[in-house]
């Protein structure tokens, strides 16, 4: 005897439902995923930017520790008189 068509009808739209469901559930969890590596990756590249190494501290407090306005004044004198000694000779 073969079955009722309301009977296939019915079970083709549960799994119908059903089948689409289970998408949805896939892509929210897979967008719940995407967040998650976007935020880890956001507080790597934070902590990154908030933390000096050795090498850069040391760098920093050289450049806080000497005169540096001094130092342009003089190369900023010295490229001067270059380019007058260049201009002078063409």
């Amino acid at each position: 005897m073969p079955l009722d068509e309301s009977v296939v009808a019915a079970v083709a739209n549960s799994n119908f439902k059903a089948a689409a469901e289970r998408a949805t559930q896939n892509a929210d969890a897979h967008q719940n995923r995407l967040y998650m590596l976007a935020e880890s990756s956001t507080a790597q590249q934070l902590n990154r930017m908030n933390s000096l190494d050795p090498t850069e501290a040391a760098a920093i407090s050289k450049v806080q520790n000497s005169d540096l306005g001094a130092k342009i004044i003089a190369l900023t004198a010295a490229i001067s008189a270059g380019n007058k000694v260049l201009d002078s000779g063409t």
